[in-house]
């Protein structure tokens, strides 16, 4: 005790007056699980920290490009401000003090400076837990204290392992110095405001410093007077160039009913965002000049028009009133990146995103189609003369096809190599007379009969060629979604509701990502009252021959499938089947069986006796990415091997003539 207090410089204080007063076990909860893995809101959190101490500038340090490894002591995470700084007293009665509603117990929502204060729940500060173990503070108020007459250094240590120990009451912090800025160890702190070390981080694989930056800079409203550098690199805005943007430049106002004014502009860019090369689609939302949704389509469904724009689509919204002030309910979900959405306030929002995508959504459309007609009147006068040279049922179908094809999404070089290879097939005169001699030919002409079918054979041969190549390319993208780690909504299930053949090739896909209860009353009627899980949502509904329905759970690339993860699909099964017994209609269509499937990167050890469980029950299977990737590859490779054959050997006998031309 005594070493402890001979650290302790501040007239009548003791190490011992620090405690975090608060249940281990609610740690684990809002700090480790909450941020696990995801260092770009974790540190965000403390960015967030350093606004509301009226910070101007920030200083982020952290291992970019390179793995992290917990044993390597010289790898740490060091987020420094020039703020206001903390006493003694607020660092005892306020920072340590988890769930402290800061707002509410100083009565304002503003900063000494008149910012907006972003923090709210007090639990931000567990955020670095998720990342590391331990947390250290060195913090240096404005104002000189008011024993000393002079600026003092306030430096602890907080420990993870320490604080999970507790059950109860107060959790152990290590004081390093508490005392005057001149006397204070060689490597702390001496200006004001306040620094936050992260050590001892979890091992992780490297993250990509251009991704990183870019993640962090679309978390913040980038403002004049709050820098913030990572790196030695400003942080800014994504530089993105928009083909059609609404407003054409600032903000647009608008009003959600019920609820208040936001301000908002939609953009689309030239090519489909890159999400797998860290671009980011889907509107971001704003309170305080902080996230509080991650992209989103307002959870926009089928029917819209122009809905492959969403792969082309930014934007950001901002929404005061989410968060309004110290009395006013707040909308916006613990981690402060996500909005309460079942909420009325949240059901309004969502409503009103939903009328603004679909007006967006058309306007594009139509503007992608002029443009579609401008880039067909370019592709040349040979193409034209092509056209012109065509029979006139063959010119109106080529007519048509350019017609149907204005408003497809594509490249002008890959519509004129489409537009190319349809009319190749129009003008090809073989195909058209070995149609034409099937009908002509006797039956009982077998040798002239089985000729013309080998030169059919052939070319649709040629034909499924060109699909397997094109299958095998899909199946090279979902392979590389899965090793670069892409997410599973709006990257992998958008391929995925493309390619459903990749899930397996004998179920037919019913209904692609949604509420299983939104699913069930549309399929079926069945409506009620809401009750527990009637809000899970689900990846996708697939009905394979003989009757069994098929509920498939997919997770992101990297994911290591937990036994949490199976119970959550086996939770989906079990309600499925649960409604399916209130069905009264005799007419109504009933699934012979109802089974769960979960695909992740891989499985927990401790999660391999309930997946064999489960499996030998029939209820829940496990696949990993690698599985289903394989699995697609040799089955095309064989099919592509044997085609090859065919087309060879007809080569060879020289039965192609013009087939494959």
């Amino acid at each position: 005790m005594a070493d402890r207090d001979n650290r302790v410089l501040l007239p009548g204080r003791t190490a011992d007056e620090l405690a975090l007063t608060v249940a281990g076990n609610l740690v684990k909860h809002l700090g480790v699980q909450m941020y696990a893995g995801r260092p770009v809101p974790a540190i965000a959190e403390l960015i967030s920290n350093a606004w509301d101490a009226d910070a101007t500038e920030v200083d982020v340090h952290l291992p970019l490009d390179e793995g992290w490894d917990p044993s390597n002591e010289g790898q740490s995470i060091t987020v420094s401000d020039n703020g206001s700084g903390m006493t003694w007293d607020m660092v005892r009665d306020a920072y340590l003090n988890v769930g402290r509603d800061r707002r509410r117990v100083e009565g304002r929502d503003r900063s000494q400076a008149g910012r907006l204060l972003q923090g709210r729940k007090g639990v931000g500060k567990l955020a670095g837990f998720g990342i590391a173990d331990t947390l250290d503070i060195q913090t240096v108020h404005e104002a000189n204290d008011g024993t000393l007459k002079t600026q003092v250094l306030i430096w602890f240590r907080l420990d993870l392992a320490d604080i999970t120990k507790i059950d109860s009451g107060p959790a152990p912090v290590h004081v390093n110095f508490a005392g005057p800025v001149s006397e204070a160890p060689p490597e702390a702190r001496r200006l004001k405001g306040t620094t936050a070390i992260l050590r001892h981080l979890h091992e992780r694989r490297a993250i990509n410093s251009d991704r990183f930056h870019g993640s962090m800079g679309r978390r913040f409203l980038l403002l004049q007077d709050f820098q913030v550098q990572i790196n030695g690199r400003a942080l800014q805005e994504d530089d993105v160039s928009f083909q059609l943007r609404k407003p054409d430049s600032g903000w647009e106002t608008d009003e959600v009913q019920g609820c208040g004014p936001v301000n908002y502009w939609i953009g689309f860019t030239p090519q489909p965002r890159k999400q797998n090369q860290g671009e980011s689609n889907g509107v971001l939302v704003y309170t305080r000049g902080k996230i509080s949704q991650e992209e989103t389509f307002f959870e926009i469904s089928g029917g819209v028009t122009g809905q492959h724009g969403l792969r082309y689509l930014v934007g950001k919204v901002r929404a005061e009133w989410l968060d309004a002030g110290v009395d006013s309910p707040d909308h916006i979900a613990t981690p402060r990146d996500a909005i309460a959405w079942e909420s009325p306030e949240g059901t309004a929002f969502r409503d009103w995103g939903q009328r603004l995508l679909r007006t967006c959504l058309s306007d594009w459309a139509k503007f992608r189609s002029s443009l579609r007609e401008r880039e067909v009147k370019e592709i040349g006068s040979d193409v034209q003369r092509r056209i012109d040279g065509l029979a006139p049922t063959y010119r109106e179908a080529a007519l048509q096809f350019v017609e149907k094809f204005k408003s497809v999404e594509m490249e002008p070089s890959e519509f004129q190599d489409i537009l190319s290879w349809f009319l190749g097939a129009l003008e090809n005169a073989t195909l058209r007379s070995i149609l034409q001699k099937l009908r002509d030919t006797d039956v009982a002409d077998l040798e002239q009969l089985d000729d013309l079918l080998s030169k059919m054979e052939v070319r649709i041969a040629v034909t499924l060629l060109q699909i397997i190549e094109g299958n095998l390319t899909a199946i090279s993208t979902l392979e590389r979604m899965h090793h670069e780690d892409a997410k599973e909504r709006g990257v992998i299930a958008k391929h995925l509701e493309r390619n459903p053949w990749l899930i397996d090739p004998t179920w037919m896909l019913s209904k692609t990502e949604g509420r299983v209860a939104t699913w069930i009353e549309r399929q079926f009627g069945l409506k009620r009252e809401k009750q527990e899980g009637d809000d899970d949502r689900v990846d996708f509904f697939c009905v394979a021959v003989g009757g069994t329905l098929h509920i498939v759970e997919i997770k992101r690339g990297a994911h290591v499938a937990t036994q949490e993860d199976i119970l959550q699909a086996d939770k989906y099964r079990l309600y499925v089947q649960e409604r399916f017994q209130e069905l009264t209609e005799p007419n109504a269509i009933r699934y012979s069986h109802v089974q769960a499937h979960l695909i992740a990167s891989k499985l927990r050890g401790d999660a391999s006796n309930l997946k064999q469980a489960y499996a030998d029950k029939g209820w829940v299977f496990f696949a990993t990415w690698d599985d289903l990737i394989e699995r697609a590859k040799q089955s095309h490779h064989q099919f592509r091997e044997a085609l090859q054959r065919r087309s060879l050997e007809s080569d060879a006998d020289g039965t192609t003539e013009r087939a494959t031309q």
